[in-house]
């Protein structure tokens, strides 16, 4: 059913996707024999396998076991699916007739046609009846089948156990455009590839015969805001590329986790809906901060910014490795005709040009280039003193001191995920040269990390170099092909391979966390050595011109 749905209707709303699923919802209860066997008999039966299954999933829906609840209305409409209530008119309810009779045809017309009592005369009405109950849309994969028949169905998320299976699952099911978008980075994808190749360089030294049977706590706090992991949602673009209720279900995702989530600025949906998805009261930590691409007409930034702070959301992520659009080859190369996304700023649509497909350009097309250390102080005064100010994208232990001097309470150490500029320094290198260059940072500010983080151990890694939270970005897209129940997964995934670690390396509190448990010999000599702006031994010199020339 999943895998003919898939081919008829990609984009289909997530009632459909239920009212799919539980159309035959417990079915052996009502077994064909209950009923005469004739027609009317046979519909008879029919019409009360639809009353039963859309009753029964109805109260399954509803049952509070399920977190977070889901809205009346949604549990009403896959009711009515599967009853299939206004065939006629309802599109969705047609689509899922017409899923019913591809399956059909399929999986099951063979049966019929090799029973003795089938003869050629029956099997052209059954074929007749089939095809008149499909839409005229429905009938071109079955004579022509789709590439989409040929993409992988999504296995069980509960069969994922690492944050490599989600990977692979999102790169197999994901519409080309999409792929291309999340999957893409700056030109050779060095920076991309080194941000998690380094974390095997730096090697763990466990300590061993210590009482590890306490449970483990990732309760910890970000900003003094409290959360239940040191793992955190790294703002990401466009989440309607991959689920049709994009950052919603990521932000009901990253709060059943308990985790902190940064929403772009160019989010698919409004910020006034994601952060009312998740405006529920006691329910687990989950703190919103918005990341702020700076817009050439301030006054647009001016106004968001009043939108997060009339919102509630406690910190703004100023976005600063990003003043151009990175070079993602893929993503221009794939076209936009693949996708049915609308890509948007603070202000409205934003158009394609002529010069290619790249979402991630159209997307840098607003953000300002002139912003600069100058403009701290402009930011500052649109905030209260309460509201905090993070700045994303450090690179170098120089900038991260004049961040420390600007008066910001924290910064993200990212090269934006290896998609700004290719050969950039890895992310966890770049927290070394901060210990060995300027360790005050880390009493000063609250430093955060992200890049290339794929398993608990590289997360272990960054929190004993001095991270307060780690961030990803990439990953939480990959779970949520999957919806809310997929970022969930994908944090557990990571929480417990955290935990392990943890537990082997000897402690049980993130208070233990400390760089002792770590070699980082391998990558010492790659880490600069004194805080500075210029390079250890190359020295500029002025070009010589005329007759100063030096001949060969």
């Amino acid at each position: 059913m999943t895998r003919w749905l898939a081919a008829r209707c990609p984009e289909a709303s997530p009632a459909l996707q239920l009212a799919c699923r539980a159309q035959h919802f417990r079915r052996w209860e009502i077994p064909r024999s209950s009923y005469p066997m004739t027609r009317p008999g046979y519909l008879t039966w029919r019409a009360k396998l639809k009353s039963q299954a859309a009753a029964q999933v109805a109260e399954l829906l509803a049952s509070p076991a399920i977190e977070p609840a889901l809205e009346q209305e949604v549990i009403d409409r896959v009711a009515a699916l599967v009853r299939k209530e206004n065939l006629k008119n309802d599109e969705e309810t047609q689509i899922l007739e017409d899923v019913a009779c591809l399956v059909f045809l399929d999986d099951q017309f063979d049966d019929f046609e090799k029973k003795p009592e089938i003869d050629e005369e029956k099997v052209i009405g059954i074929l007749r009846k089939t095809w008149v109950k499909m839409n005229p849309t429905s009938t071109t994969p079955t004579f022509n089948p789709s590439p989409t028949l040929s993409t992988p169905i999504k296995p069980p998320l509960s069969s994922l156990i690492s944050t490599y299976d989600f990977m692979k699952v999102a790169h197999d099911t994901f519409p080309p455009k999409t792929r291309a978008f999340v999957f893409s980075a700056a030109t050779d994808l060095y920076t991309h590839t080194a941000n998690t190749q380094t974390f095997s360089s730096i090697t763990l030294r466990p300590r061993i015969l210590r009482n590890v049977s306490f449970p483990i706590s990732l309760s910890t706090t970000f900003l003094s805001c409290p959360v239940s992991t040191p793992i955190f949602c790294a703002p990401t673009s466009l989440g309607k590329t991959v689920h049709p209720r994009g950052e919603l279900e990521l932000a009901l995702g990253c709060r059943a986790a308990g985790a902190a989530q940064v929403i772009s600025t160019s989010a698919s949906y409004p910020l006034s809906a994601i952060a009312a998805t998740t405006n529920s009261p006691g329910t687990t930590p989950h703190p919103l901060f918005l990341q702020l691409y700076v817009d050439k007409v301030r006054s647009r930034s001016e106004s968001l910014i009043a939108e997060a702070l009339r919102l509630g959301l406690k910190a703004i992520f100023l976005t600063v490795d990003a003043p151009v659009a990175g070079k993602r080859e893929a993503d221009e190369r794939t076209s936009l005709s693949s996708t049915n996304v609308v890509v948007t700023s603070p202000t409205g649509v934003i158009q394609p040009d002529a010069s290619g497909h790249a979402l991630g350009r159209l997307i840098g097309s607003y953000v300002d280039p002139s912003l600069c250390w100058d403009d701290i102080p402009w930011l500052r005064s649109l905030l209260p003193p309460e509201f905090l100010v993070v700045i994303k994208g450090i690179q170098t232990a120089s900038d991260a001191v004049r961040a420390m001097r600007a008066g910001v309470q924290g910064i993200v150490v990212s090269n934006h995920g290896g998609r700004s500029l290719d050969t950039s320094t890895p992310s966890v290198l770049v927290l070394l040269e901060l210990q060995r260059c300027c360790p005050e940072v880390f009493e000063r500010m609250e430093v955060f990390m992200d890049g290339g983080v794929m398993r608990g151990t590289d997360v272990f890694k960054c929190l004993c170099l001095g991270a307060r939270g780690v961030g990803i970005g990439r990953g939480v897209l990959w779970g949520l092909g999957y919806g809310k129940e997929g970022v969930g997964r994908y944090f557990e995934v990571l929480n417990e391979e955290l935990k392990t670690t943890m537990k082997m390396c000897g402690i049980t509190s993130l208070d233990e966390v400390h760089p002792g448990l770590l070699n980082t010999r391998k990558v010492d000599h790659l880490v600069p050595e004194v805080l500075s702006e210029g390079h250890p031994y190359v020295k500029w010199r002025p070009k010589a011109k005329g007759a100063e020339k030096a001949k060969l």
